[in-house]
């Protein structure tokens, strides 16, 4: 949201331009040459709002599709935390970088930002996700849509790989993976696992129903046929919201699945 701060980079996470695209740029190269994105526009990447937001130079502004990273604080609001160093890592790995647009979904926003996946050209002339980046340098979470997740999956395989090694907001307590008994001061989006303890169908959008024995997951309508297979007594990781307003009338908070993307079978 076009959001922009101070920042500072420590010694413990300190990543250089050279470090940063090393990793990725092995997964990033075919995405050119794939059928499920389409080619956008073209520019030189001149400014880093934020972890997962850019500008080119000719005045576009840019958000990286199926990803979320930290906020820095605006409005009053304090940083979220890691918000910072995202900001400054990806400033390092891809500011003043030839960079390409490709879309897979809705194209822009509601404050006229491209929502794209970005390609930049590294030191060497390749090519180099820049959403697949911070994904697997842990700079941002996995977030889609049902209008823009044609790479959740492969987005999601780089935030495992990160979470597993700990690497950027995956180390801070307050980015881990939560538990349907841990579920106060959650963020705003979060992530929750957790069995199965019963599986239904509603009409509409599904929903899964965080109670203190499992999920209760009613498959909505909406949602299609599952990529995924899901039984009682299957461990899921559920990403969304955390919706506490049925609390008030006796029942379990829940978050709201509006496509399959939003759940992992771990």
């Amino acid at each position: 949201m076009g959001r922009a701060g101070q920042f500072h980079i420590t010694r413990q996470f300190s990543i250089t331009r050279r470090a940063a695209l090393a990793g990725i740029a092995v997964i990033a190269g075919a995405c050119s040459g794939e059928a499920d994105l389409a080619e956008g526009e073209r520019g030189r990447i001149a400014r880093i709002m934020d972890g997962d937001a850019l500008a080119l130079d000719t005045g576009l502004r840019v958000r990286l599709a199926e990803i979320e990273a930290p906020a820095p604080g605006y409005d009053g609001r304090a940083d979220e935390p890691f918000s910072l160093k995202a900001r400054a890592a990806l400033e390092r790995a891809a500011l003043g970088r030839e960079a390409r647009l490709w879309y897979g979904g809705l194209s822009r926003d509601g404050y006229e930002r491209a929502i794209a996946h970005v390609i930049a050209r590294d030191e060497v002339g390749g090519d180099v996700w820049l959403n697949g980046l911070v994904a697997r340098q842990g700079l941002g979470r996995v977030r889609s849509y049902p209008d823009n997740s044609v790479r959740a999956r492969r987005l999601l395989a780089l935030e495992a790989e990160a979470r597993d090694a700990k690497r950027g907001l995956w180390a801070e307590p307050h980015w881990r993976i939560r538990t349907l008994d841990d579920l106060e001061g959650a963020p705003n989006y979060s992530i929750v696992e957790g069995e199965v303890a019963s599986l239904g169908d509603v009409p509409g959008d599904g929903e899964a129903h965080l109670t203190a024995t499992g999920i209760r997951f009613d498959i909505g309508e909406r949602l299609g046929e599952p990529d995924i297979q899901i039984v009682t007594g299957t461990r899921l990781r559920l990403r969304g919201r955390i919706d506490t307003r049925p609390v008030a009338k006796g029942a379990p908070p829940l978050i709201r699945i509006t496509h399959w993307p939003q759940v992992e079978v771990v």
